[in-house]
């Protein structure tokens, strides 16, 4: 749990910020998302990553910094939808989610796996105010 310490340690450096959701969007038929605006996401998330040091082949695998495209996740083929409902979801999300809002992001939510591909949250840590 070292890694966590130093996680503790880098979000207090960073500034709580504003950050907006956009149009719902697709990667290619497997996931349905909500894209998100901020400069300061992507300078959070190449913080974290450099603070945890991943592997190579663990930042390629997990689309991680020249790879990341920040957003937020509305559903997946993986969590048993269909590339169809994919489809009917994206269509359906832009009326029933606009307008998009814009919100301050005060910390950053570590989860516990519980089981396999089974989250929980763990800690949540502030950003600096």
């Amino acid at each position: 749990m070292i890694w966590l310490d130093k996680v503790r340690e880098a979000c207090l450096s960073v500034q709580s910020f504003q950050l907006s959701l956009t149009e719902p969007a697709t990667f290619g038929t497997a996931v349905v998302f909500l894209g998100v605006q901020s400069k300061e996401i992507y300078k959070l998330h190449k913080l974290l990553v450099e603070t945890v040091s991943p592997s190579p082949e663990l930042i390629k695998r997990y689309f991680e910094l020249d790879n990341y495209h920040s957003h937020l996740t509305l559903g997946q083929t993986y969590w048993c939808m269909k590339e169809s409902e994919i489809k009917e979801m994206e269509f359906a999300s832009r009326n029933a989610l606009a307008p998009f809002p814009t919100f301050k992001v005060t910390c950053v939510r570590v989860y516990k796996e519980i089981e396999p591909n089974k989250y929980v949250p763990f800690e949540d840590i502030q950003l600096a105010i």
